[in-house]
């Protein structure tokens, strides 16, 4: 699919009333929105890694999930893993009691997979599973089983949650939807609520997303417009994407009040490659950035709430190209 073509349908759905609804349903004909039960695994068990490499644990610890999506996996695994409450917010109502029944059906032949990477007994995991009723008759009284609340419509500036009763916070690919307004409050509101040794996770994906259903442009086409243009293709709306650069993200973090152990980014070759020769031309709005900035299309994230100790330098990109270290590389024993 030519990318503009996909660009204007979403801004016309984004300007019309009953859009969301239209979008939805037609994310249900395509079957975009359907379970892809190997990826959306693999993203959870990254945020695992990156709090087990922090040298934290899921385990009794009380977790805020900030956009819940389509499909619960993330806080399906935490729950599993032994949290003690997940409490998972989102600003669209993606999630429905038949989404969240099938995903959680569809982890039953995964349970020794997800206590392994947890690095939990596989008895308590297959314990915590098969306590739940799936025959429960609401969203939140199947969830309530699994100790998860689901808040929306929610606003992750403004939780209602105590100050500092908080382990960790997560979020998977959503990042990049947020604007930057937004999210510095976010981050704030997120140093508030975590305990004085808590983690925020975060795993995110800053390229153009059309880049997905386009093979013909990069992962940075999205640098060579500017705002206005942008604005009409995917910068509001439905197909909203903020552009932000890595560069951002580190420093809303650290303004925050946030340390960042961990900050991997990763470029993409063909992307710097473009920018570098010219065939991308990027727009005078990102002149500020170098090429490896505007080339970074994944990025994982720890920061650290710090108490008393001076922040921790990010990672250059030379040595954080690179994805969560594998359970071999972090020297771990797998359970089961």
């Amino acid at each position: 699919m030519n990318w503009k073509v996909k660009a204007h349908l979403l801004a016309a759905l984004s300007r019309i009333p009953a859009g969301s609804q239209i979008y939805h349903s037609l994310q249900r004909v395509a079957g975009t929105n359907r379970l892809q039960l190997d990826r959306d695994l693999k993203r959870a068990f990254e945020l695992i890694q990156l709090v087990q490499e922090s040298g934290r644990s899921t385990e009794k610890a009380r977790v805020l999930e900030i956009g819940t999506g389509w499909r619960p996996l993330v806080p399906f695994v935490i729950s599993l893993a032994g949290a003690e409450q997940v409490h998972t917010i989102d600003v669209n109502p993606w999630l429905t009691h038949a989404y969240a029944i099938e995903t959680w059906t569809a982890l039953q032949p995964r349970l020794e997979e997800i206590a392994a990477e947890a690095n939990c007994p596989i008895a308590d995991v297959e314990q915590r599973y098969n306590s739940v009723d799936t025959q429960a008759q609401s969203l939140p009284e199947f969830l309530k089983q699994l100790n998860i609340t689901y808040c929306y419509p929610g606003d992750a500036r403004s939780t209602g949650l105590e100050s500092e009763s908080v382990d960790l916070i997560v979020s998977s690919n959503v990042l990049e939807h947020i604007p930057l307004d937004i999210q510095t409050d976010i981050h704030k509101e997120s140093h508030r609520i975590l305990k004085s040794e808590g983690i925020s996770v975060h795993r995110f994906n800053p390229q153009d997303h059309y880049s997905t259903v386009d093979s013909s442009i990069t992962h940075a086409n999205f640098l060579s417009m500017s705002s206005e243009k942008w604005n009409w293709y995917g910068g509001s709306g439905l197909a909203y994407h903020n552009r932000l650069r890595s560069r951002d993200y580190r420093e809303m973090f650290e303004q925050a009040g946030f340390a960042l152990p961990v900050c991997r980014e990763r470029i993409d070759q063909r992307s710097l490659a473009a920018i570098q020769s010219g065939e991308l031309v990027v727009h005078d709005e990102f002149s500020k950035y170098t090429p490896e900035e505007l080339s970074v299309d994944y990025m994982w994230v720890v920061a650290e709430k710090q108490s008393g100790k001076p922040p921790v330098t990010a990672l250059s990109q030379e040595t954080a190209s690179f994805e969560p270290a594998t359970r071999e590389q972090r020297h771990e024993p797998t359970v089961g």
